[in-house]
């Protein structure tokens, strides 16, 4: 019996005025692919600026003894350039994904991507600018579980007046194996762009203590240009979008530990305007100690003798 020829398959798509096709080796991928797209993306039959494809190849085992075992394994190419091989179903998702994401976030116009985790609380937004690995999904999630609005675990999407636009993605919680895991994309989520409230700046590290200290305004800038996707393609503009954004907001940097305490603290710092910290390489001043006034007078020491 003849085994039937595999169908290729191609999808097309938009995304925040960005073009991108899809291409699979076997039309059976296509539905985990299309599950990976940029969020509100919709079909499109305009050429493409992105190209993406998924290919099976065959390779030999190292770890296996002669003769070699061969296994069927996965690249991921990037107009028609090699971006990875080699690898398992998921992880050929994870980074076709990435690949996707990171071009729309780079040739997007007019909008500002920052690799950022993103809340809203009472109007306003929490922005939790940082690269893959410095916890921002765990915080985002334990934000959203305290009562936040969920707007993003991956880029803050500012539009010109700096306001910050939903980028409702599933949340990729990255677990101890190393590998990620896909969590539903979670019902309080936001519809309409919100001005920033905090520029947050935390990493998580295992004894990390909560020890925030203030952001000038020339600071909060810097932590959103520092994970700006296009600073180098659109300097100038970039530079007015984030002093846009910034300029109404307050920001400060501290490391962390539990998610779900620095959540409670932060949707604190958040509904109150009039808790501040002191600026970075200051000191907190401790009140002086009262003086006694019940104290007699004093007594001279003895003369010597």
């Amino acid at each position: 019996m003849q085994v039937p020829a595999v169908r290729a398959g191609v999808l097309r798509g938009e995304a925040h005025g960005v073009s991108f096709e899809a291409q699979v080796d076997d039309h059976r991928l296509l539905p985990a692919v299309r599950a990976r797209f940029p969020p509100g993306w919709r079909a499109t039959q305009q050429t493409p600026v992105v190209v993406l494809s998924m290919e099976h190849e065959v390779l030999e085992d190292p770890r296996a003894r002669r003769p070699r075992r061969r296994v069927s394994a996965l690249s991921v190419r990037h107009a028609g350039q090699v971006v990875a091989r080699g690898l398992s179903h998921a992880q050929a998702l994870d980074v076709f994904e990435s690949e996707l994401q990171l071009s729309v976030a780079r040739l997007a116009r007019p909008e500002v991507f920052v690799h950022a985790g993103v809340v809203a609380v009472a109007g306003r937004a929490i922005v939790l600018p940082g690269r893959s690995g410095v916890g921002k999904t765990t915080l985002v999630r334990a934000l959203v579980e305290a009562g936040a609005t969920y707007y993003s675990d991956e880029y803050a999407v500012l539009d010109r007046e700096g306001r910050v636009h939903p980028y409702a993605r599933r949340l990729s919680v990255r677990m101890r194996a190393g590998h990620k895991e896909r969590q539903p994309v979670p019902r309080r989520r936001g519809h309409a762009g919100v001005p920033i409230g905090l520029v947050v700046e935390t990493r998580y590290l295992p004894n990390g203590k909560w020890a925030p200290v203030s952001l000038s305004a020339g600071e909060r800038v810097l932590a959103l240009l520092a994970n700006t996707v296009p600073a180098r393609d659109r300097p100038a503009e970039v530079l007015a979008v984030l002093a846009r954004a910034s300029g109404g907001a307050r920001g400060f940097r501290s490391d962390r530990g539990s998610a779900g305490k620095a959540a409670r603290t932060l949707l604190a710092l958040a509904r109150d305007g009039a808790v501040s910290f002191p600026e970075r390489g200051t000191r907190r001043r401790s009140a002086p100690a009262p003086r006694n006034r019940a104290r007699g007078p004093r007594r001279r020491p003895p003369r010597p003798r």
